[in-house]
């Protein structure tokens, strides 16, 4: 177990609504026939006793391979292919920084018109043969059991910095998704949004069904 790396997913802050605007190129859905999944990234942290938030490497699986199961559930909808699989450790890191510096600069930049995806991403695209990739962030935080009962009987006096969202109150866990897609043909991203659910579990397969939904609503899904 180790710090929740803030400096990695710090710059996904500020956001208090449930989904954020759908920001696109001018690629239409009906261009993406293939889109080749880049294995999914979690982030997913245990607040535990002082109220103190921690990265939890076992829940961040549990949320990879729970990621991977609800995306089967949207396979009529959502044209995914195979999933891109980096299993060099160095690489693997290195490719973790390029996608959260990604996802960074287009919540920093409010808009993706002028992001060029890195030369990693582009190549991973290209070894498989297609033009357009997915990529997701899942991160959120959950309690360890009856911490959250204690902390609301004490007030709560310390606040919560969970992705540069500061509160007095306690949350009992919070859920993010980011979705991205890459077109390795023109270099850029060819669209980006993200939910946030707060006080849901970010281990939860309906809430994460939810967000899958939120995400992809008014693209590849009916607008709800």
């Amino acid at each position: 177990m180790k710090v929740f790396p803030f400096l990695v997913l710090g710059l996904l802050y500020f956001y208090s609504c449930t989904t954020s605007k759908l920001m696109t190129s001018s690629v239409q859905p009906s261009e993406v026939t293939e889109l080749q999944w880049i294995e999914p990234y979690s982030q997913i942290s245990l607040i535990e006793k002082g109220n103190q938030i921690k990265y939890n490497d076992s829940l961040s699986k549990v949320s990879k391979r729970l990621i991977k199961k609800v995306s089967e559930s949207f396979k009529e909808n959502l044209p995914l292919t195979s999933e891109c699989m980096v299993s060099d450790t160095v690489l693997q890191r290195k490719l973790n920084k390029e996608i959260t510096s990604l996802f960074s600069l287009a919540i920093k930049m409010h808009n993706i018109n002028n992001i060029k995806i890195t030369p990693l991403i582009d190549s991973l695209l290209e070894a498989s043969g297609k033009r357009f990739g997915l990529i997701t962030i899942s991160s959120g935080f959950t309690r360890v059991k009856g911490n959250f009962g204690k902390q609301v009987w004490k007030g709560a006096g310390v606040g919560l910095l969970t992705l540069g969202m500061y509160t007095q109150t306690p949350i009992k866990a919070n859920s993010s998704l980011y979705a991205m897609i890459v077109d390795a043909k023109d270099d850029n991203i060819a669209f980006y949004k993200r939910s946030f659910l707060e006080n849901k579990e970010p281990l939860e397969e309906d809430v994460l069904k939810k967000q899958f939904r939120d995400v992809f609503s008014g693209y590849f899904l009916a607008k709800e």
